[in-house]
């Protein structure tokens, strides 16, 4: 995604209000799969804890790049974390700027359990864009949306409860709401999602039964929802606002510094635990300081894969934070 495309993005999504209301908690209904092999190689390819984690962070991001030698800093990082949290990892950390990466197991396949969403969410703002729905049209709850089960509330409405399709895309990424997922899954169809998918360049996703993906095509739907050129800047603004502020936000942002924006998605299923988003960092105006970070694990606790999640986006802030260091000498602060 060209730099420009993001820059224009991100300073509009800074100047867009919150659009819609809050959000609840849910599992997506998934079935069960076999993990993918352990130990993969690294290639380069509370609140009260935010607090504390933010001054030993910096108080702003001066560079961002990813440079050959912050990217030989992050895979030692992601190894040491994954290693303290043993499971099968599967992680991407994207540089906009610069088309750079880190990954470890990125081409993996996990159940993708409520990254799912991520899909619905990006083809109804993709038929929005080209004039084939109105998100202010509405849409009606039927016997067979009802998902009485894990996250979300819609389950608890009267059958027949009505609501404009933007307003299902607020419960679907807010609340992730298996009954909103179901009612966008049969508005839009199922083939038609996987289309578009296939189009995204997301060719490794089983979207629906067996519901699995990769953290690379989780990537992939990420920067098609961040770029502006693909639906339009304001719809591009509106889900990456849907995606700040959830209801779940003690995963990647949780350790981050008070006022960074971090924008993603949560899914978690079984031993299947996963958060994928966009970061901007603490105070930042400049779309060059985002960056994409996707994390999945499985075979592992919640607990665990929590604590790994978070290290690692703290890890990967930090890093990205420092400023590059040049080959000259340099005399030493003290």
């Amino acid at each position: 995604m060209a730099l420009p495309i993001l820059i224009a993005l991100l300073t509009g999504l800074l100047l867009l209000p919150a659009l819609l209301g809050e959000s609840a908690v849910a599992r997506i209904e998934v079935p069960t799969v076999e993990p993918g092999p352990k130990a993969p190689t690294v290639d380069g390819g509370s609140k009260s804890q935010r607090g504390q984690q933010a001054e030993a962070t910096g108080a702003a991001r001066v560079e961002t790049q990813l440079t050959e030698e912050k990217k030989d800093a992050l895979r030692g990082e992601l190894q040491r974390i994954a290693k303290a949290y043993p499971a099968t990892y599967g992680v991407v950390v994207s540089d906009p700027s610069t088309g750079e990466s880190v990954a470890m197991g990125a081409d993996q396949r996990f159940l993708a359990a409520s990254l799912n969403k991520l899909p619905v969410l990006m083809t109804l703002y993709k038929a929005a864009a080209s004039g084939e729905v109105n998100l202010d049209d509405e849409i009606s709850m039927q016997a067979s949306d009802v998902q009485a089960y894990g996250t979300g509330v819609l389950y608890t409405y009267p059958i027949g409860y009505t609501m404009t399709l933007r307003e299902c895309a607020n419960f679907l990424i807010k609340k992730s709401d298996n009954t909103a997922w179901k009612m966008l899954d049969r508005y839009l169809g199922r083939d038609y999602i996987r289309a578009e998918l296939h189009n995204a360049g997301a060719r490794s996703t089983e979207y629906w039964l067996p519901n699995t993906t990769t953290p690379e095509d989780v990537l992939l739907v990420l920067e098609k929802i961040s770029d502006p050129s693909y639906t339009t800047p304001d719809l591009s603004a509106e889900m990456l606002n849907l995606m700040a502020n959830t209801d779940f936000e003690d995963r990647l942002p949780q350790l981050l510094p008070e006022g960074t924006r971090v924008s993603h998605k949560i899914g978690y299923y079984g031993s299947t635990f996963a958060d994928a988003g966009v970061v901007l960092p603490e105070g930042s105006r400049d779309a060059k300081n985002a960056y994409f970070i996707v994390v999945m694990a499985s075979e592992t606790s919640e607990s665990a894969s929590r604590a790994a999640t978070q290290e690692m986006s703290l890890a990967t802030y930090r890093i990205l934070s420092e400023p590059a260091h040049s080959n000259a000498s340099e005399a030493p602060d003290n």
